[in-house]
């Protein structure tokens, strides 16, 4: 007569989930930690400084990556879908350092097409790593306004060093080794779950 070991049934699936989970939690950290605002600081890719500011007839989001020798600033107006644009419009970028270190300058935008509205492109010189105070002026003679949005932000250096590439990546490759050691884990349970026979007395 021959028997068969009985095993415990178990969920093979629970190591492989348990990994995904912890995966996906550190997935939507890291998300989070990328949408906080972080006091205005930049070391990496551009960044929304105002977001929907209402400056009739526009709503006006402002972009920066203010970089130690040259910085730039994208600034986008929206207007209602039945309200065109003045075509007289001009954005200025005024920016001076909190230190008081050296006196405020002012910088033209180009316009370019951008999506319902006008984005403006302008290049702001930073000579040095600091704090520097920012007005984006946003007027048109024809429409009769003019308005000034003023904010701070904190000059860096240009790019992704080593350093910022690895603090920017470091949590994928996290999530790809969780996820990789839990299917590794998922594959070694399978095998010890393979039924072994007695042998026949």
């Amino acid at each position: 007569m021959s028997f068969v070991r009985a095993t415990r049934p178990t969920n093979a699936t629970a190591p492989c989930r348990r990994g995904c989970r912890v995966a996906l939690v550190a997935l939507v950290l890291f998300g989070i930690a990328a949408l906080a605002p972080p006091g205005r600081a930049h070391e990496g890719p551009p960044f929304p400084v105002l977001v929907d500011e209402e400056c009739p007839p526009w709503t006006v989001d402002v972009w920066a990556d203010p970089d130690v020798g040259l910085g730039t600033f994208w600034v986008q107006l929206h207007a209602e879908e039945d309200v065109a644009l003045p075509s007289d419009t001009v954005v200025w970028v005024h920016a001076a350092p909190t230190s008081g270190m050296q006196e405020e300058l002012r910088w033209p935008s180009e316009p370019e097409p951008y999506r319902s509205g006008l984005q403006y492109v302008a290049e702001v010189e930073f000579p040095t790593r600091e704090f520097w105070s920012i007005r984006v002026v946003v007027e048109s003679a024809s429409a009769g306004v003019r308005h000034e949005l003023p904010f701070h932000v904190e000059v860096t250096p240009p790019g992704y060093g080593p350093i910022d590439l690895l603090l920017y990546v470091w949590p994928f490759l996290a999530v790809g080794f969780l996820w990789w050691k839990a299917l590794r884990r998922h594959k070694t349970h399978a095998s010890s779950r393979l039924p072994s026979s007695a042998p026949s007395p």
